[in-house]
């Protein structure tokens, strides 16, 4: 972007925020201005949503990371998004010198801290006989060799090698990029330097950029690429989701696809597990993240985490928050930003996997309540341990078991314990209340969380569910299990619905048998 360019974009932020706010005096309650990040700008609007109700008023324009960067700089904003901190100078597509945006900025100082994290995500479309796939698994080196102009058909061995699972059709790839800069290319470009660095420098070398290249917010295009270069998070997407457009895949924020229907694939992590993009596996990749002391940050760990849940290109955006009163910010601004801020760190954070995001862990909420003092007008953190953050007072990262041992309660003469399972017997079970039992059951040993799934992650085993009102009772001899539907609530559901569903289930179980013997005689007639 040249500085024509900037100062046109820069200028429509401006006039687009001040038609928003009024341009009012200041106020105890003055709105807040910020513009940049696409890849953000889901879970922004719906917590800028979140405090209006409580007459908080928070502007934002989704332009950019890049464009985000400037308006903050040039002082259009009070506060910008970025997947990235401001940049040293570097060349654009054309060749031209950009501006060095840390110099830029050191006229007006700021702090960078966490506000959202997730995956970025590769999101396909891609058919075979007809039927959509949605099951496609790519390692780091298979996605670097796609965007990188290496691999152009998705029947490629190296493809196929991922997928051992199904045939891959004979398709040719339809790479999508970010035409404008973008921080979810930075990201995704970062993440290709540091771990597929010779397949990062042979794009470098065919966009002419050198032997290598640093990670950059510009993706490197090349003539006769194969590339479709979109603008904004929204329209990689759009692109990708169109139904001409069978083959495409893009990088893009989870929560594009999400809303879109769309699937992304399963990316292989440093324990050779595929994994998802999910807001568990997000969250437990980034407790590997590293924070410098200029409040930025290093992922090598965030990468190579061992954990076999992690997703490997999992990141966080920058808030860039101002740490003076320089103009146009003053300290009424910064109680109404940090009153924002504190809401999203915490509260806000439990609505992050529902859009597609992951709560950030308390390592990063941490350094966001420190980065925050720093803000003029600022007022108090609430105490870390009482955030409400899912991942800090939610157990969120605490990892559940998917099955658990089943074990048959033993007789035991004079003993029926609450949490019986079978006539005298005991279970070391959690007795969900209202559930029904059936003469013989097996049960479960573990103990209920919050969701009503009876945990034990000592063994494999069988799982009972009681989240949404049902609980699985698996019976002796019976090779599906039985849903019955409880009283989740304890709500005192009369004894006789619970006699006529046993009676019915032995029903099932005895009456075939003896209809069966009963016709017998008149078949033979």
């Amino acid at each position: 972007m040249n500085n024509i360019a900037r100062w046109m974009v820069a200028a429509a932020i401006s006039t687009t925020l001040v038609a928003s706010t009024g341009a009012s005096p200041a106020s105890a309650s003055d709105p807040v201005d910020g513009a940049g990040s696409t890849w953000s700008q889901i879970a922004v609007d719906q917590w800028r949503a979140d405090v209006a109700r409580q007459g908080l008023v928070v502007n934002y324009q989704g332009v950019g990371s890049t464009a985000g960067r400037v308006a903050y700089y040039q002082a259009q904003v009070d506060f910008a998004v970025s997947e990235i901190p401001f940049q040293s100078a570097q060349y654009d597509r054309q060749g031209n010198l950009l501006a060095d945006e840390t110099q830029l900025a050191a006229s007006r100082p700021y702090a960078y801290l966490p506000i959202v994290a997730g995956g970025t995500a590769f999101m396909y479309n891609l058919k075979a006989n007809g039927q959509r796939i949605t099951d496609l698994k790519l390692s780091p080196t298979t996605v670097a060799k796609i965007f990188t102009g290496q691999i152009n058909m998705w029947n490629d061995p190296a493809i196929a090698a991922d997928n051992p699972q199904r045939v891959m059709p004979a398709t040719r790839i339809k790479p999508v990029i970010r035409s404008d800069g973008s921080g979810t290319t930075a990201q995704f470009t970062a993440f290709m330097a540091d771990e597929t660095t010779s397949d990062w420098n042979v794009l470098c070398q065919r966009a002419n950029l050198g032997s290598s290249c640093p990670a950059t917010s510009l993706y490197p295009d090349y003539p006769n690429s194969g590339f479709a270069a979109q603008q904004f998070s929204d329209g990689v997407a759009n692109f990708v989701a169109a139904q001409y457009n069978d083959g495409a895949i893009t990088y893009v924020e989870y929560g594009y696809a999400k809303e879109r229907g769309f699937p992304v694939a399963s990316v292989k992590n440093a324990s050779g597990s595929y994994t998802q993009p999910t807001a568990v596996n997000v969250s437990v990749a980034l407790q590997g993240a590293r924070i410098n002391n200029d409040g930025t940050q290093v992922l090598g760990g965030v990468y190579r985490n061992s954990d076999p849940r992690t997703y490997p290109i999992s990141s966080y955006s920058y808030m860039i928050v101002p740490t003076t009163e320089a103009s146009p910010f003053n300290a009424s601004k910064g109680q109404s930003l940090s009153e924002y801020i504190f809401y999203f760190l915490c509260a806000g954070q439990q609505k992050a996997e529902q859009l597609g995001y992951a709560p950030l862990p308390k390592n990063l909420v941490q350094f966001g309540f420190e980065a925050v003092a720093r803000i003029p007008g600022a007022v108090a953190a609430p105490a870390i341990d009482s955030c409400a953050n899912p991942t800090i007072t939610g157990g969120f990262l605490v990892p559940k078991a998917t099955t658990a041992p089943a074990t048959t309660a033993a007789p035991a003469s004079g003993s029926s314990g609450g949490n019986s399972g079978t006539p005298g017997g005991t279970s070391t079970g959690t007795t969900v209340p209202g559930a029904t039992t059936v003469p013989g059951a097996t049960t479960v040993p573990g103990t209920i969380d919050e969701t009503g799934t009876v945990e034990d992650p000592s063994a494999p085993g069988d799982v009972v569910d009681a989240a949404g009102g049902e609980a699985v009772i698996a019976t002796p001899g019976v090779a599906m299990a039985t849903s019955v539907e409880i009283d989740t609530e304890g709500s005192g559901t009369s004894p006789i619905i619970y006699v006529l569903i046993t009676i019915l289930l032995l029903g099932i179980a005895v009456g075939p048998p003896v209809v069966a013997g009963r016709l017998r005689p008149s078949v033979k007639q």
